[in-house]
């Protein structure tokens, strides 16, 4: 072989290393960016289920200062001074309902473990405050969820 040849080995041989050590820490990078993403995925996934807590926090607390409300005005001998509140805290309890039905709607929570917890909830928030659910209801998600719900 020539000089010449023999530079042109060399400098093929090298040109292969180093390509084969881009592949390597390509590879190397590809599995770090997809380890990275697994575990991004695994938060998200957990802070689905946190943002599912606070929603049933969030609701049973609205629930339970509904109640209260709603035996000061069982109780009272001036219910008009209570009946503001009452409608406050009803108001308010509906609107935790209706984000939830929201949430629920848009894919935020998967739908069938949603439809086993909630589903009787759901039902049961519309018999029991029938006049909030009518025509013109500020509250239309709960009622698509339950029409989407009912077997």
């Amino acid at each position: 072989m020539t000089e010449y040849e023999t530079q042109s080995l060399q400098i093929a041989t090298n040109t292969y290393y180093v390509y084969l050590g881009g592949l390597v820490v390509a590879f190397l990078a590809g599995c770090v960016a997809f380890w990275t993403l697994r575990k991004i995925a695994q938060q998200l996934e957990s802070a689905k289920w946190n943002a599912l807590l606070s929603f049933e926090q969030d609701m049973n607390a609205r629930r339970h200062r509904f109640s209260e409300i709603s035996q000061k005005l069982a109780s009272s001998s001036e219910p008009a001074k209570h009946e503001a509140t009452f409608n406050e805290a009803k108001e308010s309890y509906l609107n935790a309902v209706e984000r939830l039905a929201a949430s629920i709607l848009k894919g935020q929570f998967p739908e069938d473990e949603m439809k086993t917890s909630y589903r009787e909830y759901i039902a049961s928030t519309i018999r029991e405050y029938e006049d909030k659910f009518g025509a013109g209801t500020h509250y239309p998600r709960v009622i698509e969820l339950h029409k989407k719900w009912r077997d």
